[in-house]
C-alpha cells in the first residue's frame, strides 16, 4: 500500500515485492543494548523490561504506579514500537517501593522485569549503544530476486536515514497538530507531547531535504557547502572541498556521512549550494519558524545515511526473516522499506 509518507519521502530502491509485517508481536522483536557500569548504589533503580504490544509511555506509567512515584521520575532512553516485543531500560528515581517481587506483582502481564540494578544517575534520552532487530515479513509476494538485490544494495550503499512514519502519527496527523500548536490555535500542556511535536517539525524538514537530494541523486554525493558527520558520532565538520578523493574514499568506507539540517531558529550551518537547497525547503514551511523561535530550538545536523551492522536474512518458505543492528535514533522501518513493501 503506497501511503502519503511514501509519496513525500521516496525510497532509494525500486521496491515491488509485498509482505505482512507484525502479524503477531513476536514478528517484530527489538532489544536495546546499553553500556552502563552500574554502581549498585544511589537513588535510581534501573529496570530492564520486556514488554509485549505496549508503547513505551504506557509502560513508564505502569512502572511509576508500581513504584508509587510520579511519572516524571521514570526515565527511558528512547521510544520503542508498540506492536512488538521489545526489551529496554527504564530508571526510577527514589521509588517508594523497591522490592522487585512487589513491583513484579503490581505490573500488568504485558510487562516483565528481566534485570534490575541501582545506579547514581538516571537514564538519559539516547543513552544506549545500539538497537538489535529481528523481524519476520510473512507471506511475501512478488519478485524474490529483486528483493535480494535490494538487500545487497543497502549493504553496499547504506540506507537513507529518514525519520520513520511513527514520528509523524497516523496519516501524518502530527504535522497538522504541530502547525496548529505553533500558530497558537491549540494548547499543548504535556511536556513529552511538546517535545514530540517540535521533533515532528524538524523531522519533516529533514526528511524533505533528504528526499530532494535523493531525487537529485545527491544524497551520497557531496556538494559545495556540505557538512560532514563522523560515523556513529554527533561530531561534524564543514566539507572544505566537496571534490577531494579523501572525502570520496571516507564516504565509500562509511567512515563519514553527508548530513542534513535539523532545523532551528538560527542560521543553518551549511553554506553555498547546500545552504540554498536547505533554506529553500525550510522556507516552504514558514508555519514552523515561529515555533522554533518561541521554543528556542537550535540548528543541528543529522547524517543522511545509516549503515546496518550484522545484517542477516533467510527465507523460510514464503517468509523473510531479517536481523540487524542500528545505531540510536535510526529507524528499522527506514531499512525495511528499502527492501519490501509491508502492510
Amino acid at each position: 500500500m503506497h501511503s502519503e509518507f511514501d509519496s513525500l519521502f521516496p525510497t532509494l530502491n525500486k521496491v515491488t515485492a509485498t509482505g505482512k509485517l507484525r502479524s503477531e508481536a513476536a514478528d517484530f522483536h527489538v532489544v536495546e543494548h546499553s553500556e552502563v557500569c552500574f554502581t549498585e548504589e544511589g537513588e535510581h533503580l534501573w529496570l530492564k523490561i520486556e514488554k509485549t504490544s505496549s508503547n513505551t509511555a504506557w509502560a513508564a506509567t505502569q512502572i511509576a504506579s508500581a513504584c508509587k512515584v510520579p511519572a516524571r521520575q521514570v526515565g527511558f532512553a528512547g521510544l520503542k514500537d508498540r506492536h512488538a516485543i521489545t526489551q529496554q531500560w527504564f530508571s526510577v528515581q527514589l521509588p517508594q517501593i523497591s522490592d522487585i517481587k512487589i513491583i513484579k506483582a503490581k505490573l500488568p502481564d504485558e510487562i516483565s522485569i528481566l534485570e534490575h540494578h541501582w545506579h547514581h544517575r538516571k537514564i538519559k534520552t539516547g543513552q544506549l549503544k545500539f538497537n538489535e532487530f529481528k523481524l519476520i515479513v510473512r507471506d511475501v509476494q512478488g519478485d524474490r530476486l529483486a528483493t535480494e538485490q535490494n538487500i545487497r544494495c543497502i549493504q553496499r550503499t547504506g540506507v537513507p536515514n529518514y525519520f520513520g512514519p511513527q514520528r509523524f502519527g497516523h496519516d501524518l496527523s502530527n504535522i497538522q497538530q504541530t502547525k496548529d500548536w505553533f500558530a497558537g490555535t491549540i494548547k499543548v500542556n504535556n511536556k513529552r507531547l511538546k517535545g514530540l511535536l517540535i521533533s515532528t517539525a524538524r523531522s519533516h524538514i529533514f526528511n524533505l531535504i533528504l528526499a530532494e537530494r535523493i531525487k537529485k541523486e545527491l544524497w551520497q554525493h557531496p556538494i559545495t557547502g556540505d557538512v560532514i558527520q563522523l560515523n556513529q558520532s554527533h561530531s561534524w565538520f564543514p566539507a572544505k572541498d566537496a571534490t577531494t578523493k579523501e572525502l570520496s574514499d571516507r564516504l565509500a568506507a562509511f567512515d563519514v556521512h553527508i548530513s542534513a539540517a535539523l532545523w532551528g531558529e538560527d542560521s543553518v550551518q551549511s553554506t553555498d549550494q547546500c545552504a540554498i537547497l536547505e533554506n529553500n525547503i525550510a522556507n516552504s514551511l514558514p508555519e514552523y519558524q515561529p515555533g522554533f523561535k518561541t521554543h528556542r530550538v537550535k540548528q543541528d545536523r543529522r547524517a543522511m545515511r545509516i549503515v546496518t551492522t550484522d545484517f542477516n536474512h533467510i527465507w523460510v518458505d514464503n517468509d523473510l526473516h531479517l536481523s540487524f543492528k542500528l545505531q540510536p535514533g535510526a529507524y528499522a522501518t527506514s531499512v525495511l522499506r528499502e527492501i519490501i513493501q509491508t502492510s
